[in-house]
């Protein structure tokens, strides 16, 4: 790997690791690995729709742990 590419990926790996964390838990714990519909139009629903989830659910954790952490 040349030299410019060790530092553009040391800049951007915070940013990385948010967006991977992301789609990692959407893969491991909403079974986006494998669709369960054939069709590009039924899966990006289904896609959609684990991703409205995903964000409800993170949400409501950051509401419920910011209202824990008033000081």
């Amino acid at each position: 790997m040349s030299h410019w590419n060790k530092l553009r990926n040391k800049a951007i790996s915070k940013r990385r690791f948010v967006v991977e964390r992301t789609f990692g838990t959407l893969k491991r714990t909403y079974g986006l690995a494998r669709s369960r519909y054939i069709g590009l139009e039924k899966v990006a629903s289904e896609v959609n729709l684990k991703a409205i989830a995903y964000n409800l659910v993170r949400a409501a954790n950051v509401y419920i742990n910011k209202g824990l952490n008033t000081t």
